[in-house]
C-alpha cells in the first residue's frame, strides 16, 4: 500500500512539475524566450537599416509582452506576443519609399501610411504618424503564444513597456 501511495505522489509531482495541473511548462517559457530573442534580433537589424536610411537614431525604444484579446475587448488574455517599438524622427521626404528599397529581402508591401514586412512567423511595419511630420514608428512582433494571464504575470521574464537597447 505504501508503494502505491509513493508512486501516486511521484506521478502527481511529475505532472505538476511538467505543467499539467494549471502551471505553465518550461517548454512554453522557452518558446516565449525564443520569440523574444528572434523579435529583438530582427528589430535590431531593422533599426540599423532605418538608422542608416533615415539618417537618425531610434527613440523611445520599448519591449513588451502584449496580451492578445481572443474575442471583443476582454482584458483577460489567454495569449501573448512579444513586440518591440521605436520611433525615428527624420527629415527624409519619402521615408517609407526609402525603407522599401532597402528592405526588399523581406517582401515589403505598402498599406495606407505603413510599410509591412515579414520574416518567417515574425511581422513588422514602419508607419508614418500624421500629426508628427518626419516621425516614423517601427513595430516588430511575434505570433501569439497561448498562456493564461495569471501564469504570464508570475513569470520573471514578463516585461511591459520596458526600455530596450536596439544597438
Amino acid at each position: 500500500m505504501t508503494a502505491r501511495i509513493l508512486a501516486a505522489t511521484a506521478a502527481a509531482l511529475t505532472i505538476m512539475l511538467a505543467g499539467g495541473c494549471g502551471g505553465v511548462s518550461d517548454q512554453t517559457y522557452t518558446e516565449l524566450e525564443h520569440q523574444r530573442d528572434d523579435v529583438l534580433a530582427w528589430a535590431r537589424e531593422l533599426s540599423a537599416v532605418a538608422s542608416t536610411t533615415l539618417a537618425t537614431s531610434p527613440e523611445d525604444a520599448t519591449e513588451a509582452y502584449d496580451g492578445v484579446a481572443q474575442k471583443g475587448t476582454s482584458d483577460n488574455y489567454k495569449s501573448y506576443k512579444y513586440d518591440v517599438q521605436a520611433d525615428f524622427v527624420t527629415e527624409h521626404q519619402e521615408p517609407l519609399d526609402a525603407l522599401h528599397d532597402e528592405l526588399e529581402e523581406f517582401s515589403p508591401t505598402f498599406s495606407s501610411n505603413s510599410l509591412r514586412l515579414s520574416h518567417g512567423d515574425l511581422t513588422a511595419f514602419f508607419q508614418i504618424y500624421p500629426k508628427g511630420p518626419g516621425k516614423v514608428g517601427m513595430f516588430v512582433e511575434g505570433p501569439a503564444i497561448e498562456i493564461d494571464q495569471e501564469d504570464m504575470s508570475d513569470w520573471d521574464g514578463f516585461v511591459v513597456g520596458e526600455p530596450v537597447d536596439l544597438a
